[in-house]
């Protein structure tokens, strides 16, 4: 329709194509009077008086909307040619937030941008008008992650019943189409909208939608006779409450379905808080084992010690601190766990176990699980510590949560599924000893064997995927956006790429590597046995920032409220902006060795270090 280089109306130099509608062209253009990139929406020419009207509706239904979730209208054109200049959103469809990994900043930004979308809807809905296509690319990010929701060319008055929404007449998206909507029913109310929502929530948390057929008639009667898998059953990590809310919004009866958009809106932020005040309980805060964590003290100060505790044994690699239900435990050399108080670090309880504590407390199910250098995993009833269950015939080298499930990996070539109650539901054999916990991304575990191979296996099915040779390993893998970071024990890193089966770059750190790296943002952040923390661009394997440390490191780093935090072997705490790499605190600890990873747990930072001393910081 237009190149790039032709001029609209003497104001808009159209850069290139964004896309083509039934109804519509979109381009990217600059804006000469103002001096910005927008998109441009221009009416095909000789289309039907009937489109022509989705047209114009569209524009008078974005005339009115001021909301910082609906795309923002700047200009019409009603000349020569017809069209309306509109807020440029340059990020992909709100699905490219998933599918969920359970990892807190994952779910954060999902959590944040639904309630958005959630927001914008309520606004529309009190305007008294129903989107009624609400779809994945209606729903666009912003280059920082921010939803807008778009083509409003659907849009109806809720109050009446106009030629497009007549009985028998049918328009939208079958994938996401409310059944009294595919049906062709009465005049159709906000509640269209709000299955629709379930549905882009559906497709976003699983990576697949409610239904999908050879056609979209099959498609939309499954819509309205068909039943959708639970959310809980294809994304175990997802957040409970999160999944049943996203299955009500798909009820089949709108009055099922929650009663409006505002509801939905304040589920999801009560969701988010909760989530947020748990994350701490998640092993390295989630499946990808990235050591990020969305508490922590704030990072615009340095540390203040709020309180110090002297046990008789800290733990000692590969145990570690864990958090159960807002309060702290620690894994002891001395043969148990000890439970301290976070707000004093007063001792409440110690449980007693056959040996040394072999990995950090694991938190689940009114449950603490843990593995013993005896090859015992245990589960103690919260808060009193009776053995709910334990297990004897495995010698576990890491756990790790999988919705109600635990993911046992042995150093005898085992992994093992676990139901709650400590029964197999399947075992993989390695034909090796695998040497720490699972990392969990996109429906597979990764673990490595003592042999240096990386076994990918499904953790619904127990089959393997693939394996690729890496190296000898003593740290797990770390995922994000389905790349994988992998440790080898002479120190070197690599970033993997799980589709392509392909290492994107490689990095050597120049001492040996006892632990995973941390993940935030676009950086990676790994310490090493040679005295050295490093910042790396997470896409390239470039160098962001270095800085020399005080003593080498076995414990994992961790990153909590933009602030790298780095515990070593000559018992001191260091902290480093994650940006800049700018130190912003040095804190001795102990004369003794820290090998466990600091815990943020609310606004504070536990560490611990292997003779017993324990600090928390603020």
């Amino acid at each position: 329709m237009f190149q790039p280089g032709e001029v609209i109306d003497d104001r808009y130099d159209v850069l290139g194509p964004l896309g083509q509608g039934g109804m519509a062209h979109v381009f990217r253009a600059q804006d000469r009077r103002l001096e910005r990139t927008v998109a441009l929406k221009v009416l095909r020419p000789h289309l039907t008086e009937t489109d022509a009207e989705r047209f114009r509706r569209e524009i008078r239904a974005l005339a009115r909307f001021n909301h910082p979730g609906i795309v923002a209208i700047y200009d019409l054109g009603q000349g020569e040619h017809v069209y309306f200049a509109m807020e440029l959103v340059e990020g992909g469809p709100i699905t490219d937030l998933g599918p969920l990994d359970g990892d807190p900043e994952s779910v954060e930004a999902l959590l944040g941008a639904a309630t958005t979308v959630a927001d914008a809807l309520d606004y529309v809905h009190r305007l008294g008008m129903v989107h009624r296509d609400l779809t994945p690319r209606n729903i666009l990010l912003t280059r920082s992650g921010h939803p807008k929701v778009m083509d409003f060319g659907l849009v109806q008055l809720t109050e009446t019943s106009r030629e497009l929404t007549r009985t028998g007449f049918t328009l939208g998206t079958p994938q996401y189409m409310a059944p009294e909507q595919a049906t062709g029913g009465a005049p159709l109310g906000s509640a269209v909208d709000l299955y629709a929502f379930g549905a882009v929530l559906y497709r976003t948390l699983t990576g697949r939608a409610p239904f999908d057929a050879d056609n979209d008639q099959a498609v939309l009667y499954q819509h309205v006779y068909g039943n959708a898998t639970p959310v809980a059953e294809l994304v175990p990590v997802a957040p409970p409450p999160l999944a049943a809310l996203v299955d009500a919004l798909l009820a089949k009866r709108p009055e099922e379905r929650p009663p409006s958009a505002a509801a939905v809106a304040a589920s999801l932020r009560a969701i988010r808080a909760a989530f947020l005040a748990r994350a701490g309980e998640l092993p390295r805060a989630g499946p990808g084992l990235r050591g990020a964590y969305s508490s922590g003290p704030a990072g615009t100060r340095s540390l203040r010690l709020r309180w110090e505790r002297q046990l008789d044994e800290g733990p000692q690699w590969p145990a570690g601190l864990g958090a159960a239900a807002g309060w702290i435990a620690v894994a002891q050399r001395s043969d148990q766990l000890a439970l301290l108080h976070p707000a004093d670090g007063s001792v409440s309880s110690r449980f007693a176990l056959s040996d040394e504590v072999a990995t950090a407390p694991l938190f689940a199910h009114g449950q603490l699980v843990v593995a013993s250098r005896d090859g015992v995993v245990s589960a103690l009833r919260w808060p009193r510590g009776e053995r709910a269950w334990s297990r004897d015939d495995v010698d576990a080298a890491g756990l790790a949560r999988y919705g109600s499930d635990l993911l046992v990996t042995c150093r005898d070539g085992r992994l093992e599924r676990w139901d709650e109650h400590g029964a197999t539901r399947w075992r993989f054999e390695a034909g090796s000893g695998l040497v720490s916990a699972a990392c969990l991304h996109r429906a597979l575990a990764f673990v490595f064997d003592e042999g240096g191979w990386l076994h990918a296996i499904d953790v619904d099915k127990g089959v393997r995927r693939f394996r690729v040779e890496v190296g000898p390993s003593v740290a797990p893998p770390v995922a994000i956006d389905g790349a994988l970071l992998l440790s080898s024990r002479a120190g070197e890193l690599h970033a993997f790429d799980v589709e392509h089966h392909d290492v994107r770059w490689t990095y050597d750190v120049e001492g040996a590597l006892w632990a995973p790296p941390a993940v935030a943002g676009p950086h990676v952040f790994v310490a090493s046995w040679g005295e050295r923390l490093h910042a790396l661009a997470l896409r390239s394997g470039d160098d962001v920032w270095e800085r020399p440390l005080p003593a080498a490191v076995t414990a994992a780093p961790i990153v909590a409220a933009g602030v790298v935090y780095v515990a070593t072997e000559g018992g001191e705490l260091l902290a480093f902006d994650a940006s800049s790499g700018r130190p912003t605190g040095r804190h001795p600890v102990a004369h003794a060795p820290i090998q466990a990873s600091p815990l943020p747990l609310g606004d504070g930072l536990v560490v611990a270090a292997v003779d017993g001393t324990v600090h928390c910081y603020e």
